[in-house]
């Protein structure tokens, strides 16, 4: 019982800049999102999702992507998604021909 609590509370209890990094390390390594996705596209688009919305998309898939519910924990998922925000001026999708 000790040790459940102490890795719950270990995990939920990362530092701003810790989830940042967490979320950064998701999008470019473990998941790869950067081979779908553009974070600041250079055309001038001004597609800023919100954090709330992106953890919507990533835990229950939209479009042609896959959900990341049974994939990513929650936390991962908050992690990204706040990366995404915070990182992420003008969301695209290479894949935009195939996304709705």
């Amino acid at each position: 019982m000790i040790t459940l609590l102490t890795i719950f509370y270990t995990t939920s209890c990362l530092k701003a800049d810790e989830i940042l990094e967490l979320g950064k390390q998701i999008f470019y390594n473990e998941q790869a999102c950067i081979n779908c996705h553009i974070l600041n596209s250079d055309d001038g688009g001004q597609n800023k999702l919100s954090k709330e919305h992106v953890v919507n998309i990533v835990t229950n898939g939209y479009g042609v992507m896959p959900a990341y519910k049974n994939i990513l924990n929650k936390e991962q998922i908050n992690a990204v998604a706040t990366f995404i925000n915070k990182e992420g001026n003008n969301w695209k999708n290479k894949l935009s021909s195939f996304v709705q």
